[in-house]
């Protein structure tokens, strides 16, 4: 009987954890197959683009993503040490509450002792909120009730989640991150905006009440709030900010340094579509398949396009774009079909163009099999499918030390 539940419950997991999909497909190419064209940016200056950046952001907002909350900064509530000498000392823990919009959520900062100078700051949104990511302390901050998933209550379901979705799916490798001399952000983004439809739809008409977007906008929105408090600490570089998420966190990671240049780098990791894919390709998950299960991660008009995603108006290639010259590792599985990591590759070649703008190659690889840690678009692949594992912390952690040096 135990044997029998325990299977059944290894089998419901995955459809459980909101946002992911592990599926067992054929390994995608590493080169590309046919059609290979990408679509081009081409024919534009400099001055032409920059002067259109802001019509096009809002094309984004109209077509697929929605109206964010309004630009109103965080409001610190309360700033508490945690631990002074955590991580067997390497690192220093602190908490602040936070007033978003009238919305409470919690963000945990981890400085690197070893630090003399402003430290540059990985942002992350995980999926189980700061105490989960934290290896379940309790003197950090829980989600707020009713603000997470089923699959992170308690640790019986966690190691299911964790054999699953990779060691690093709810919690990073924090010692190896703070030893290559990066902080960390933590902050739960369903505090804001639950990863539920009902209760997400509610409150995105709170935040946004004239024309309420989706949940994604909620939660890249949730990033700059984030910025707004590491610009005002000495503490963090404000030149060397990046943004990480995986899969629905990637969308919002990428969608977040689209729309605010204080984001230096951007982390996209299998963000698929609506992320980092392109929407016109028939490869992967559908606008159908993901409008009708997450019908609130996107606005309405997103949806509209299900039967026609080859006449959409805009593709991600320019939303990648909005983020030139600034540096952007997208992450891949090679049995991650779903994510379609050829895609993304088409994607990054169609923004190639706008970053030669600025004097950079924008993605010099040839296939997706030719990870260059130092170019300013990346692709980062590893065997296996949709998760996060430590071959992936390995390719983040290269490409953040290529761009941000340091040491």
């Amino acid at each position: 009987m135990r044997t029998g539940f325990l299977i059944a419950f290894l089998i419901a997991t995955p459809l459980l954890l909101v946002g992911c999909v592990s599926m067992a497909l054929p390994r995608v190419p590493a080169r590309l197959t046919a059609p290979a064209a990408a679509p081009a940016l081409d024919g534009t200056g400099l001055a032409s683009w920059e002067t259109g950046r802001d019509a096009l952001r809002q094309r984004f907002a109209d077509e697929i993503y929605g109206e964010a909350p309004a630009d109103e900064p965080a409001r610190i509530v309360a700033h508490e040490l945690i631990e002074a000498q955590a991580f067997g000392g390497l690192g220093r823990i602190e908490q602040y509450t936070l007033d978003l919009s009238g919305f409470e959520t919690h963000l945990a900062v981890i400085l690197p002792n070893a630090a003399t100078a402003p430290v540059p700051t990985i942002i992350l949104q995980m999926f189980c909120g700061n105490r989960t990511a934290l290896g379940g302390r309790e003197d950090i901050a829980p989600p707020a009730p009713g603000a997470h998933a089923p699959e992170c209550d308690g640790n019986v379901q966690n190691v299911p989640v964790r054999m699953i979705f990779g060691r690093y799916i709810m919690e990073p490798p924090i010692t190896d991150i703070l030893a290559h001399g990066y902080a960390l952000a933590l902050v739960y983004p369903g505090d804001i905006v639950p990863d539920e439809a009902d209760a997400a739809a509610e409150r995105l008409v709170e935040l946004v009440p004239d024309r309420p977007g989706g949940a994604i906008a909620a939660w890249a929105w949730v990033y700059s709030r984030v910025v707004d408090v590491l610009d005002g600490d000495d503490r963090f570089d404000d030149r060397r900010t990046a943004a990480w998420g995986h899969s629905r966190n990637g969308k919002a990671a990428l969608l977040a340094g689209a729309l605010d240049q204080r984001i230096d780098l951007v982390i996209a990791h299998q963000a698929g579509t609506g992320g980092t894919a392109l929407t016109r390709t028939g490869v992967g998950e559908s606008v159908e398949a993901i409008t009708s299960t997450y019908p609130h991660w996107f606005a309405p008009a997103f949806a509209a396009w299900a039967d026609n995603p080859e006449g959409i108006p805009i593709d991600q290639h320019q939303l990648i774009a909005l983020l030139a010259p600034r540096p952007l590792l997208i992450g891949g599985g090679w049995r991650d079909q779903w994510s379609d990591p050829q895609s993304s590759f088409r994607a990054a070649q169609g923004a190639s163009p706008i970053y030669r703008l600025y004097g950079s190659d924008g993605l010099s690889q040839t296939g997706l099999d030719d990870f260059d840690p130092g170019a300013d678009i990346a692709m980062a692949m590893r065997p296996g499918l949709h998760g996060v594992q430590p071959a992936d912390w390995e390719n983040f952690l290269a490409f953040l030390d290529a761009h941000f040096a340091t040491h």
